[in-house]
């Protein structure tokens, strides 16, 4: 700042009309300092000269590296360079980097339009504690959403296992009226045994699922749910809804979430496609439905040497037939409980039936095979006439 008030100084006393040399001698300068100062111009700042960067004699092999092969790690590229003899920090590589990670993140993320009947996007949302028939239970939600329309279906459900994952998407295809073509999951362990890269692995059980339904799954590249964006919307859209006092089951929990989704969700103007998902759900062309497809929990037992089965913590006391033989044991999610033996039924119950300790059963059983002893009065005698009694005698005097 002291520079460019001896500037103006100087360019004062020049419009007064006074000399290099009197201005020099005026302000104990020499004279070539005063030219110079006349011929500043206002806030010069001196450019240093461009030295160069460290970095300039990698950048051709940093560019291949970004741009061809789409490496952006800094650290495995700050490595590779080392190598060849880069001695400068990593901060200038990373400032380096920064514009060609976020121009080749931002021409990857383009969002991806389906054609009707083409995809819908499922996903589970933690929904936290419920009070549903006066107990505080935890609560999951699945969601899913037609990708062309964004007609959405949703409900809650005590498990996120693979038997209510099927459940619940019987559901959303039956309130759509079909089937879509593919059907895009997040990787969920309950129908991929195993990935490797591109490479997936799926559930025999879940496969079984899929053929019965005719559509093809397909899940998101890991660490980009971004690929499931319509759906991970809805469920931000949806979070606000999210409150509820206690209910009386969760049937109509579900029954009360539904009516939100039906009058409202369904029934706004979507911000991407400017039209009511409930009127683009009209044009989805949807493959029709097959019948039903059984979801039940499927177990294998062996009943005890004593005719004992064991199951949930219950012990039922069986036939003598079946001790030592294995079955097996469907439970559907409402809770019926039906034992097979080679194919037959052989015992249902519901998990809310009353079962006996098993000391009662065995008592029973015991008292069963007992049989009932009768009094006197309830056997049943044969009557006779007299004169019967009398020919007897007559023939035994004979």
């Amino acid at each position: 700042m002291k520079l460019e008030g001896e500037r103006r100084k100087v360019k004062e006393l020049l419009e007064r009309g006074m000399s290099y040399t009197d201005i020099a001698q005026l302000l104990g300068m020499h004279r070539h300092t005063v030219k110079s100062l006349s011929e500043r111009e206002k806030n010069h700042i001196q450019k240093r000269a461009n030295k160069g960067s460290k970095l300039d004699p990698y950048k051709d092999y940093l560019l291949k590296r970004l741009q061809k092969d789409h490496v952006f790690n800094c650290e495995k590229l700050y490595q590779e360079i080392r190598k060849q003899g880069y001695s400068g920090g990593k901060t200038i590589l990373k400032d380096f980097v920064q514009p060609y990670r976020k121009s080749f993140k931002e021409s990857h993320t383009r969002r991806y339009e389906t054609e009707p009947g083409e995809q819908i996007q499922v996903d589970w949302k933690e929904a936290g504690l419920y009070q549903v028939d006066g107990d505080t239970i935890p609560l999951m939600i699945f969601v899913a959403t037609l990708s062309y329309s964004r007609m959405s279906y949703v409900c809650f459900a005590e498990k996120q296992d693979r038997e209510h994952l099927f459940q619940c998407l019987i559901n959303a295809f039956e309130y759509f009226g079909g089937v879509t073509q593919k059907v895009l999951f997040d990787n969920m362990k309950t129908i991929i045994n195993r990935r490797n890269g591109p490479e997936i692995e799926w559930n025999e059980k879940f496969l079984d699922f899929v053929d019965h339904y005719g559509f093809t799954p397909k899940v998101h590249r890991p660490y980009r749910p971004q690929t499931k964006g319509k759906v991970e919307r809805f469920i931000g859209y949806m979070n606000g809804w999210l409150e509820t006092s206690s209910v009386q089951s969760l049937q109509d929990l579900n029954r009360t979430l539904m009516r939100w989704v039906e009058d409202t969700a369904n029934q706004r103007v979507h911000s991407t496609t400017e039209r009511k998902p409930v009127e683009l759900w009209m044009k989805e062309s949807l493959d029709s439905l097959p019948s039903k497809y059984e979801v039940s929990y499927l177990t294998y037992r062996k009943i005890g040497r004593d005719g004992v089965l064991n199951y949930h913590a219950r012990k039922i006391l069986m036939s003598s037939t079946y001790a030592g033989h294995e079955v097996m044991i469907k439970e559907t999610l409402d809770g019926r409980i039906t034992v097979y033996h080679h194919g037959e039924a052989i015992l249902t119950y519901t998990t809310d039936d009353k079962i006996l300790p098993l000391s009662e059963q065995i008592r029973k059983k015991q008292r069963s095979k007992a049989g009932t002893f009768h009094a006197a009065s309830d056997v049943e005698v044969a009557v006779r006439p007299l004169s019967v009694y009398d020919r007897f005698l007559q023939e035994g005097e004979r």
